[in-house]
């Protein structure tokens, strides 16, 4: 029997559940001799034979890009050390979803560890490189040059280890920090802000059964969110600012706080 009828007798067998890789071995050891895998490849392309499950989304060189990414991350610079002396030297960023009757959207923060404060966000239908690129931009935009040498910590997600977003970065000097893979603790502040948002701009208007199924119309999902974080940052009370709000906190404190050493002679 030639190969290709082979392939497809086994496919049939196996209920067309049998990837490239497999096929090959399963192809040698019916052919007698050893077939070379990029040929069974193009002959289960050629005769519409490619396994109907578990397809790659992604061509091989795709995969070898990221597996080069994730190869070089950077390393873990707060270490969980979630305090900063100084406005907008360590700062935090997270996606988190906006569920809605039409659409899913999903909005990209960037706080600051210094005083609890949304310094930038973007709003997207995709969790791509492109929203956390155009946060950075509208960051820099909104502050100004002031970032080189700050510190931004983001988790291990493909858009924030993709080329596209660390070239952003290193534009305006920030330096990135990844916390571990599926490890929330790392980012522990962003997890509760975005808790927050959740929690107070859209289950208490909403109903939080509404929201996580998806009966409100993402326009109004999108008005409260983009409402309430004004009113976070510029009202909101916050206990780690003394009962101020971020900015009130900020205004009171525009160079940044300092321990003071204590002589114990004094004590």
């Amino acid at each position: 029997m030639e190969i290709t009828g082979i392939i497809r007798s086994l496919q049939e067998e196996h209920g067309g559940s049998i990837g490239y890789r497999p096929m090959a071995n399963l192809v040698s050891k019916e052919y007698g001799k050893r077939v070379n895998r990029k040929r069974v490849r193009r002959l289960m392309q050629e005769n519409d034979l490619l396994s109907a499950v578990r397809r790659r989304k992604w061509s091989d060189e795709v995969y070898a890009k990221r597996r080069e990414m994730k190869a070089n991350v950077p390393a873990d610079l707060i270490k969980r050390d979630f305090f900063a002396f100084m406005p907008r030297r360590k700062m935090l960023e997270d996606i988190t979803y906006l569920p809605g009757l039409e659409k899913t959207m999903y909005l990209n923060t960037i706080v600051d560890l210094y005083n609890g404060e949304i310094l930038a966000y973007c709003i997207s239908d995709s969790p791509n490189a492109k929203l956390c690129t155009d946060t950075i931009e509208t960051l820099c935009t909104a502050w100004g040059e002031c970032f080189r040498g700050a510190i931004i910590h983001n988790d291990l997600g493909s858009s924030y280890i993709s080329y596209e977003y660390r070239a952003a970065l290193e534009a305006h000097g920030i330096i990135q920090s990844i916390g571990r893979v599926a490890t929330c603790y790392d980012n522990a502040p962003m997890e509760s802000l975005n808790g927050i948002i959740k929690s107070e701009a859209l289950y208490s208007r909403f109903g939080k059964t509404k929201v996580k199924e998806k009966r409100v119309h993402i326009a109004e999902i999108l008005k409260a969110v983009t409402d309430y974080i004004p009113y976070y940052n510029n009202d909101r009370p916050k206990p780690y600012n003394g009962g101020l709000s971020p900015v009130q906190f900020r205004l009171q404190n525009p160079e940044g706080t300092y321990l003071v050493p204590i002589n114990s002679k004094d004590t």
